[in-house]
């Protein structure tokens, strides 16, 4: 049973990433909190190459967004070696966007992580099930 190796996180267990708290909220290991409720999820990108990759951005609105991240609001997480197990968009959560403009489409029910490789991340719109052996977070400008 593999586990998934993290970068740019903090390695504090207190802090880090857990199985018990996974990728919903932690530090990243320059100090910034990262809390994914207070982001919307912007943008999905998976690549079959070898290895596979996923990449996963998520933005804070500017009243949202922590001190440490005001200039830097983007959190971004690439994973690599990626095997998909479940993609699935929800059509009513798509309608309810569609009718509503101000519904939230990229809000982040939950992002998961089983303690090996496993990740489960969801959202209005999306459910997401994949493995992973490396995942890298970081944050950018818009």
């Amino acid at each position: 049973m593999s586990v998934t190796e993290f970068a740019g996180v903090a390695k504090d267990k207190d802090r880090g990433i857990t199985s018990k708290g996974g990728l919903y909220e932690f530090w990243t290991d320059e100090g910034a909190h990262i809390y994914l409720h207070d982001t919307d999820f912007r943008r999905l990108t998976y690549e079959p190459g070898r290895p596979p990759t996923l990449e996963l951005e998520f933005l804070y609105e500017p009243q949202w967004a922590p001190p440490e991240l005001s200039k830097t609001p983007v959190v971004v997480f690439r994973f690599e070696d990626v095997r998909l197990v479940e993609w699935h968009e929800d059509q009513e959560g798509h309608d309810c966007v569609n009718a509503n403009p101000d519904a939230p489409p990229g809000q982040v029910g939950q992002f998961d992580w089983d303690g090996t490789d496993l990740f489960t991340l969801d959202t209005f719109i999306l459910r997401l099930l994949f493995h992973a052996r490396r995942a890298e977070v970081s944050v950018s400008t818009k």
